[in-house]
């Protein structure tokens, strides 16, 4: 039986990402989740950070801090209301500029500084970069326009609060974030599923069996709008679904190339030249084509529950509850898909 390697990837997608919560919950309870790598953009760095660097148990950890992030309305707020109070702040994530005075100047509207506290206060960055487990998250170079990945296993760097804010700095509402010289955005404005920085946090080896676990905030299909509401809510959406679909079809055809390699290395072995098929296999090209085998079982924890287009800013402890909730039995009923085929393939 091939050795299994689990990797996680969580999207962004603001207060969209206490679905991941749930999922997560559901899949720590499988008896065979062990992921030896976990990579988050946005809200899913900040999930992906927690669940690995947390100070005492990662659910307790998630849930407690998610607790944090409930915006909680006064009994003079009606309860219709309350979906959009965290657009005037969130005390635990952003809050409005006051610096009005350098307004002409601003490049955000709300100031990150109370998630910075609860990053510090949640999180032990120590352990995160010792642990065993890989995490990555991305964020988008301003200047260059190019996305970059952080990881906690970069010889003599590691993961840093700066790194999680700035996966996270989604404009114009929160502001950029500088590392060293460079400044970032949010890495979903590129590329909301970070896929490739868990493969190639894999083992390559055809020998070993890949299980990807992709948590989706965003439905990749949706109605067709009616009114301007819904051609804002679809356009969030199709912009953050990620290209998961795309990736999977070009890893298939990768992987009809990757099977012509085996059986010509294959044909070289028989032949009597091991020297000749080692060196092929240890191309740069021929390893990376090995990593996209990766692709043949991908697990999507999908959230197709309605949002609204100001979900992502939907804090209220309601909703919050009800995506944990949705999250849970999305992942249930993934499980159980991927069980069943697993039992279909064995028949």
């Amino acid at each position: 039986m091939k050795k299994t390697q689990d990797a996680l990837i969580l999207q962004g997608g603001g207060a969209l990402g206490a679905y991941q919560v749930g999922a997560v919950e559901r899949l720590m309870e499988q008896g065979d989740f062990h992921p030896v790598a976990v990579t988050g953009v946005s809200i899913g760095a900040i999930n992906a950070a927690a669940l690995v660097g947390a100070r005492e148990n990662p659910l307790h950890t998630l849930k407690t801090m998610w607790e944090e992030f409930a915006v909680n309305a006064s009994g003079l707020v009606p309860e219709a209301m309350e979906p959009y109070l965290s657009v005037f702040g969130n005390r635990s994530f952003y809050q409005l500029r006051t610096d009005l005075a350098a307004f002409p100047f601003w490049t955000s509207i709300y100031d990150t500084s109370p998630l910075q506290g609860v990053l510090k206060r949640y999180i032990d960055f120590e352990k995160l970069n010792k642990s065993k487990v890989k995490v990555a998250v991305t964020a988008a170079n301003v200047r260059t326009g190019n996305v970059e990945v952080f990881d906690n296993h970069s010889p003599g760097k590691g993961l840093a609060p700066e790194h999680i804010l700035a996966s996270g700095s989604l404009p114009p509402g929160f502001p950029m974030t500088r590392i060293g010289e460079e400044w970032y955005w949010d890495g979903g404005l590129f590329d909301n599923t970070p896929l490739l920085p868990a493969i190639e946090r894999l083992d390559d080896s055809p020998k070993v069996r890949k299980r990807l676990f992709v948590v989706k905030l965003f439905p990749d299909e949706g109605l067709i709008p009616q009114n301007m509401n819904q051609v804002f809510d679809r356009i969030l959406e199709m912009v953050f679904s990620g290209k998961l679909n795309r990736d999977v079809e070009t890893a298939g055809r990768i992987n009809e190339y990757v099977d012509a390699i085996h059986q010509i290395d294959s044909v070289l072995d028989a032949a009597g030249d091991p020297g000749l098929a080692a060196e092929i296999r240890a191309m740069p090209g021929y390893r990376r084509l090995q990593q996209y085998m990766a692709l043949q079982q991908v697990i999507c924890i999908e959230n197709r529950d309605p949002e609204i287009v100001t979900g992502p800013f939907d804090f209220s402890r309601k909703r919050i509850e009800q995506r944990m909730e949705a999250g849970y039995r999305d992942a249930d009923k993934a499980l159980a898909k991927m069980k069943k085929e697993e039992e279909e393939v064995v028949a």
